[in-house]
C-alpha cells in the first residue's frame, strides 16, 4: 500500500466538522460521499475549559453527533495530527451513521490532565463567534506543518 493511499477514517466532534476548517487541515475538502454525519453514545460534548473549541466528557446517556471522514490518506493523517496538538491523542471508537451503519474508527480525544468546562459546546455558536479567528489560525498552524515537513 502506497504512503497516500486513502485508507483511513476519523470521526470529528468539533471544529473540524465545519468544511473550511477541514479542507484547511486536510490540504482539500473530501469528496461529499467520504463526509458522512454520524453520532457516538455514552458521551457529552463539552468546552475545554478557557477555549472556544470542545472536548467529549463521559455520559451514561450521552450521545454526540459530529461528522465521519473517509478516505483519508496517511499525509492527511499526520496534517490532522499536527493541527490537533499536544492537547489531543487519537483513540479508536464506534460510532453509528444517520443510515445506521455501524463504524470502528478513530477521533482525536484530549489528553490527560486537560480540564472541562461545564458548559456544552455547539458548532453553530463556535461558527458565529470563532470560526474567523480559528480559520486564520489553522491556516498559520497549517504553513508551519508545511514547513516543517518539507511540504
Amino acid at each position: 500500500m502506497a504512503e497516500d493511499d486513502p485508507t483511513r477514517s476519523m470521526f470529528f466532534f468539533g471544529t473540524l466538522m465545519d468544511a473550511d476548517v477541514l479542507a484547511v487541515v486536510v490540504g482539500r475538502l473530501p469528496a461529499a460521499k467520504d463526509r458522512e454525519a454520524a453520532f457516538l453514545r455514552g458521551w457529552r460534548r463539552v468546552f475545554v475549559a478557557g477555549r472556544p473549541y470542545p472536548m467529549l466528557i463521559p455520559l451514561a446517556a450521552g450521545r454526540v453527533e459530529g461528522l465521519l471522514v473517509s478516505g483519508l490518506s496517511d499525509r492527511e493523517y499526520e496534517r490532522l495530527g499536527f493541527y490537533e496538538g499536544w492537547e489531543y491523542v487519537t483513540a479508536p471508537v464506534t460510532v453509528r451513521t444517520l443510515a445506521g451503519r455501524v463504524v470502528a474508527t478513530e477521533m482525536f480525544t484530549c489528553s490527560d490532565g486537560i480540564l472541562s468546562d461545564n458548559r456544552d459546546w455547539g458548532l453553530d455558536l463556535w461558527q458565529r463567534k470563532h470560526k474567523a479567528a480559528a480559520l486564520a489560525a489553522a491556516a498559520e498552524t497549517m504553513a508551519r506543518f508545511a514547513r516543517v515537513s518539507g511540504m
